[in-house]
């Protein structure tokens, strides 16, 4: 009789915990019903690898459209793995969401994201896109119709690189969130199984204090950018699906809406998106290839309104992604939308090497050196029990290549 009891106050503890848990929010932003976009730039954010019912999704093309409209995107990139006969017809625009019939495909040992691609010619069936593939790979600069290709999950056991990286590697996939829940359970399978127990209540909070820094992945992505620039970009790699022992065994979470709303990437344009679907992704493509955007945990607080940029002493200023020449009087200026509600970090880096730490809404910083430079904002919410105050990555930006050939 005392074990019985014993187990009805632990689960009415449970409940009561769950609902607190259901009420915890965890952003450290003000909500801002209407934010300002960063002067002189609009703010465009996207979610890429996507997968849906084609491969390994749980969902069909259009329930996943409609988990994008939901989740408030302006773009996705939908790149179902090894499918050569896509649904181009669902590219396009649907509502105020453009939606990008990209892929992802086997090569070698490893996962290439092919990304805003207007030809099929270099996508001809797995194995004779293995040599075309390769080609593509050995071009320092390749036609811009086929697209940019980057390195999925660099890290990833069984999926790393082999050898030299190809000079026709665009960038890699600095952020993959498959890949951050597969290292949790490897490496913190306590905090897995507990994250397990309070998704009921709120799935977010379950997979936000799961998150850790891609330190193996920044570090390899530091290596290359010093050797010639490379595109970092932030993958859901979404498939709402936890498979329970067999392929067609799974359950349709964490939902798509949920994963599209915890990472995305934000694309900086200097003018708008027009409505044309050719045009606005061809803008959103050379975006890319520029390395002109950043990455964001959005479920932290909606970053837009967040910019860094480099200004010379004649007043120009250039975007992220930039190759500029070292001169005297470059200055490095961060700026965050408001100060987050919770003790944060602003940090420059040179070359992968921490330069400058920062606590105000605006920094500068003035340039002594050529190098490769970039940024993360980090922040220190505090969790619910047992976790409470912890680093978390906020924002991370792609390079300015200054002085760098």
């Amino acid at each position: 009789m005392k074990t019985f009891f014993a187990l009805i106050a632990l689960v009415f503890m449970y409940l009561i915990y769950g609902l607190y848990l259901a009420h915890f929010d965890v952003r450290i932003l003000q909500e801002d019903l209407s934010p300002e976009p960063p002067r002189g730039f609009f703010d465009y954010r996207g979610v890429t690898n996507v997968h849906t019912r084609l491969s390994s999704g749980s969902g069909d093309v259009s329930k996943v459209i409609e988990a994008g409209q939901a989740a408030g995107l302006d773009f996705l990139s939908i790149t179902d793995l090894n499918t050569f006969d896509k649904p181009s017809s669902l590219a396009g625009y649907h509502g105020n969401l453009l939606v990008m019939m990209d892929g992802e495909y086997s090569y070698l040992n490893s996962r290439l994201l092919n990304i805003g691609a207007s030809t099929s010619r270099h996508l001809q069936g797995v194995g004779r896109s293995q040599v075309l593939f390769a080609d593509l790979l050995s071009q320092v600069k390749k036609d811009s119709d086929v697209g940019m290709l980057f390195l999925a999950h660099p890290m990833k056991a069984r999926f790393k690189w082999t050898g030299e990286y190809p000079p026709g590697l665009d960038g890699l996939e600095v952020i993959n969130l498959k890949n951050v829940w597969q290292e949790a359970w490897t490496s913190q399978r306590g905090s897995f199984l507990w994250s397990l127990t309070i998704l009921p209540f709120n799935e977010k909070l379950a997979l936000l204090r799961l998150f850790e820094s891609p330190d193996a992945e920044i570090a390899l992505w530091d290596e290359l950018s010093q050797k010639r620039p490379m595109v970092g970009v932030a993958g859901a790699d979404a498939e709402a699906k936890l498979v329970m022992g067999s392929p067609n065994a799974f359950l349709r979470f964490p939902t798509y809406e949920t994963l599209f709303s915890l990472v995305r990437n934000h694309v900086l344009l200097r003018s708008e998106l027009t409505g044309n679907a050719t045009s606005d992704v061809e803008k959103l493509a050379g975006a890319f290839r520029s390395g002109q955007f950043y990455m964001s945990l959005d479920i932290l607080g909606n970053p837009k309104g967040f910019n860094t940029v480099l200004r010379n002493r004649r007043g120009q200023v250039f975007p992220m992604g930039s190759q500029v020449a070292f001169e005297e009087g470059l200055t490095l200026e961060v700026s965050l939308p408001q100060k987050p509600a919770a003790p944060f970090d602003t940090v420059i880096y040179r070359n992968g090497e921490r330069m400058l730490t920062s606590n105000s809404q605006v920094t500068q910083y003035f340039l002594n050196q050529p190098g490769v430079y970039r940024v993360m904002v980090r922040v220190i919410p505090t969790l619910p029990i047992p976790d409470g105050k912890k680093w978390i990555p906020w924002i991370y930006t792609n390079p300015f290549y200054v002085g760098v050939k």
